[in-house]
C-alpha cells in the first residue's frame, strides 16, 4: 500500500513547537510493548493500530501485549491490548510492525514519519518511551551525528538518554515527526545512543 494509506508522511516544511507541547500532543501513539520476556517501545503510524518497534523486543515471543494511553473522559488512562499480531519482521535492521487486533480497539492516534533530510547535526531530538518500564518518560538531547556507521548500517548518533525499555520507541524532531527508531546505547558510558533513520 503506498504510504499515504499507510502512514502519514511529514511535511516537508513543518512548524516547530517546544518539547513540552509535542509530549502532549504525541504521547496517545506512543506504546509500551511487553512480553514474558521483557519490555520496550513502539509507535503507532495509523488509526488502525500498526506500530513499529525494534524486532530484538519480540523476538521468540508468541504472547505480546501493547499498553497505550488514551484519554478518556479528560484524563489520561492505561489500556493494555492482548491481541496482538506480527505483520513483518527485518532482523538486519532490528524492526518489526506489529498489529493491534482486539475487538473493542478504538481508532487510534497516531504519529507522522519524518525525514532525516533535514535534520541538522546540533538539532534537538526527544524520544518518548519506557525505560526500565518507566511509562511515558521524555528524554531530550541533540542529533550528534547523522552518519554513524555501526555493522554495516548508518545510524542517528544523539546524545538523547536511551535505557533499556527505550527500544523500539521513537525519536522525534521538535515537528513532532518521527525520524529514528531508538534502538541501542552504548553501555560503558553516557550520552552516546542510535537510532535507525526513519527512512529505514
Amino acid at each position: 500500500r503506498p504510504h499515504l494509506e499507510f502512514y502519514r508522511k511529514g511535511e516537508s516544511v513543518a512548524p516547530r513547537s517546544t518539547v513540552k507541547e509535542l509530549v502532549n500532543q504525541l504521547g496517545e501513539a506512543v506504546a509500551q510493548v511487553r512480553t514474558p520476556g521483557g519490555l520496550g517501545s513502539g509507535f503507532i503510524i495509523n488509526e488502525e493500530g500498526y506500530l513499529i518497534t525494534n524486532f530484538h523486543v519480540i523476538e521468540g515471543e508468541t504472547q505480546i501485549s501493547i499498553e497505550v494511553y488514551q484519554e478518556q473522559k479528560s484524563q489520561l488512562e492505561r489500556k493494555s491490548y492482548k491481541d496482538v499480531r506480527i505483520i513483518a519482521i527485518d532482523r538486519f535492521a532490528d524492526l518489526a510492525l506489529l498489529k493491534i487486533d482486539d475487538e473493542d480497539a478504538p481508532r487510534f492516534k497516531y504519529v507522522p514519519v519524518g525525514s532525516t533530510d533535514p535534520l541538522g547535526v546540533g538539532e534537538e531530538v526527544f524520544a518518548i518511551g519506557s525505560p526500565l518500564g518507566l511509562e511515558r518518560t521524555v528524554t531530550e538531547g541533540i542529533v550528534s551525528t547523522k552518519t554513524r556507521q555501526m555493522q554495516g548500517r548508518l545510524y542517528l548518533q544523539t546524545s538523547t538518554q536511551i535505557n533499556p525499555g527505550n527500544s523500539g520507541g521513537p525519536l522525534f524532531n521538535l515537528s513532532g515527526e518521527v525520524v529514528g527508531v531508538t534502538n541501542m546505547k552504548m553501555t560503558f558510558s553516557e550520552g552516546l545512543a542510535f537510532a535507525i533513520p526513519s527512512e529505514q
